[in-house]
């Protein structure tokens, strides 16, 4: 169910991103785009976080974004009824490993974003509005929701860190 959610989420985004490329050829500015987005991993994850309080994502939306997604609420829910367990962070060790995937879905979704945007700005000089503003939705859809989402997961574990360790000094 996981891995469903996830490949829906892709595909649907996905669609307009490379309809658009499809049509217009993969030009110069294709593989231009693809290098600044790959360039663009050299960001400090540090410097793109937003906040380091949850309460600043949960203003945001972020609990409602995680309702539809992978290891989110729906499909916790249904596994919870096919008696599967989906708890990610079981201890410590765990919490070590969810961080790092964190980091790795963060990145992933802020190459994806910046080459989405990239996309939606050479839709929108060269005219083409309407699929400049699927890309667009579809980017804060596929990438800044998630983005949100890895951002505050992380403020949450750090809090966490944080109240464990003053717990036991």
């Amino acid at each position: 169910m996981n891995q469903a959610v996830n490949f829906f989420w892709t595909i649907l985004c996905f669609i307009p991103v490379i309809g658009f490329w499809f049509a217009e050829g993969l030009t110069t500015w294709f593989y231009i785009f693809c290098s600044i987005s790959i360039i663009s991993l050299l960001i400090p994850a540090r410097l793109l976080q937003l906040s380091n309080s949850p309460k600043f994502y949960e203003k945001l939306g972020v609990r409602v974004i995680r309702k539809f997604v992978q290891n989110g609420d729906l499909v916790k829910r249904i596994s919870k009824n096919t008696r599967q367990q989906l708890r990610v962070i079981k201890g410590r060790e765990s919490a070590i490993g969810y961080s790092s995937t964190i980091v790795m879905y963060e990145r992933y979704h802020f190459l994806c974003f910046v080459f989405f945007l990239l996309t939606t700005a050479f839709a929108l000089f060269i005219g083409k509005i309407p699929i400049a503003i699927i890309i667009l939705v579809a980017n804060v859809i596929y990438n800044i929701c998630p983005i949100l989402l890895q951002q505050y997961n992380r403020a949450r574990l750090t809090r966490l860190s944080k109240v464990k360790a003053a717990l036991k000094a």
